[in-house]
């Protein structure tokens, strides 16, 4: 299907219930398409229609990377229709990409809910959940997502009765916060620190995500601050920002041996040149974003070896899909062989929404009830390929926390791939094997 061209109007993320309906007759603006997967019984009525907002172009577009192999699962899943109880039912897919923008985002989604009438929708980047989770309460249609930080979506979506629509939730997230990527990272550096000088350089995009680890109150700061360091701030960057000399410039006048932050890889690669140039060389690149993925890492050369990440997913774990009976380490295998890339932590949770959402239609009963599908959701524990997604006794309806551990990128020692992902710190509850200890940037050299 061609993609579908419509003019973007601007959409606040905090929409009055008029003005997301405005927005939903405004209609989207990303290139679109839908898969049928039409089953043999199935009576003119008995079709599931499930949104897919993902982010398939623009600057996170790593993010979902993993959307194509995903969705030759679901095909192969849905290949002759999904039964549920006593019924098949014929499957329809709406796919939209978000175009890494919370306006578009917002746009996709409330179209999918007003226009085209989806009964649910999954988002496995949560932008759609931020700018579309009001339409979700006013349509009564679930969203199931991941891949944001539990807290910045509570946040941006009015706190946890805003959130939870008063312990109603029609917006089911599963995530790690900010404060468990912070500590993780306080927790990853704690083996060197006595060789530093406890001085952070911190950096942000101005992008949802990146909002919630620049809050002075709850975000990456405050958790240094608590530890007892010092940051050297070099303040929020605009998206297309492509020269960071002045924050090289701030980062080394304050002698940060540590570099932290939020960026996507592209900024961070921009800033890593201009500090090569300048002959900054802090001893820690500790960079949420930007090294989530292996191409982040491999587009800085052999100055990638040495940096630093939480680390959502692993091949290592030891979970299996609800979905395929695969097992972590089964799945990366897969995507490696049919991409020839390296295995990527958004795989596990773009896999994972599809097994949350869909153990919520079948366990409904009566997936065409949005309201049943909604208090399934509501009461649904499932052990997934990351691991359980417990929202039966979630603190806040509607949002299950996940884990996550640390650890730094090395220089392989065989194999196709140039780095690999090393566990350097699991923290006090976590499946993870540390794999060897933390080391400085200087060390590896």
């Amino acid at each position: 299907m061609k993609p579908i061209n419509r003019k973007i109007t601007s959409a606040t993320q905090s929409a009055s219930r008029r003005d997301v309906l405005k927005l939903g007759a405004l209609g989207a603006a990303t290139a679109a398409f839908s898969l049928h997967f039409p089953a043999a019984h199935a009576a003119g009525g008995d079709v599931l229609r499930i949104g897919w907002v993902g982010a398939l172009s623009g600057p996170g577009a790593l993010f979902g990377e993993p959307v194509d192999f995903i969705k030759a699962q679901m095909e192969k899943l849905f290949k002759g229709g999904l039964k549920i109880g006593a019924k098949t039912y014929s499957v329809e897919i709406l796919l939209r990409d978000s175009q890494s923008s919370v306006n578009v985002a917002t746009q996709v989604t409330i179209d999918l809910m007003t226009r085209e009438k989806v009964d649910l929708i999954v988002a496995s980047e949560a932008l759609a959940a931020i700018g579309g989770g009001q339409m979700a309460i006013v349509t009564k249609t679930p969203i199931v997502s991941s891949i944001l930080p539990s807290d910045a979506i509570l946040g941006i979506r009015g706190g946890p009765d805003g959130y939870s629509n008063k312990g109603t939730p029609w917006t089911f997230h599963f995530c790690f916060s900010t404060t468990d990527i912070s500590t993780a990272y306080t927790g990853l550096w704690e083996p060197v620190r006595k060789r530093l000088n406890d001085t952070v350089a911190v950096s942000f995009v101005d992008q949802p995500a990146s909002r919630g680890f620049a809050d002075p109150q709850h975000g990456l700061p405050a958790t240094l601050k608590a530890a007892g360091y010092k940051t050297v701030d070099g303040g929020m960057f605009k998206m297309e920002t492509q020269d960071f000399s002045n924050q090289v410039a701030t980062f080394q006048q304050g002698n940060a041996q540590i570099l932290s932050g939020f960026m996507f890889a592209d900024h961070f690669a921009g800033m890593w040149r201009s500090a090569a140039q300048s002959k900054y060389k802090p001893e820690i690149a500790t960079v949420a974003g930007a090294f989530l993925f292996p191409g982040g890492v491999e587009a800085l050369g052999d100055r990638g070896d040495g940096m630093s990440t939480e680390i959502w997913w692993s091949p290592k774990l030891p979970y299996t899909s609800s979905l395929t009976g695969q097992s972590a380490k089964d799945m990366a295998a897969e995507w490696e062989s049919t991409t020839g890339k390296q295995w990527t932590a958004v795989l596990g949770y773009t896999h994972a929404v599809w097994e949350v959402a869909l153990a919520g239609l079948k366990a409904s009963g009566d997936p065409k009830d949005k309201k049943a599908v909604q208090a399934a959701l509501a009461k649904l524990t499932l052990e997934t390929v990351v691991g359980k997604v417990d929202f039966a006794s979630a603190k806040v309806p509607g949002l299950a926390s996940t884990p996550l551990v640390a650890g730094q990128w090395r220089k392989a020692k065989g194999g196709k791939f140039k780095y690999d992902l090393v566990v350097t710190y699991k923290g006090s509850d976590s499946p993870f094997q540390v794999e060897d200890e933390f080391k400085l940037l200087s060390e590896l050299g």
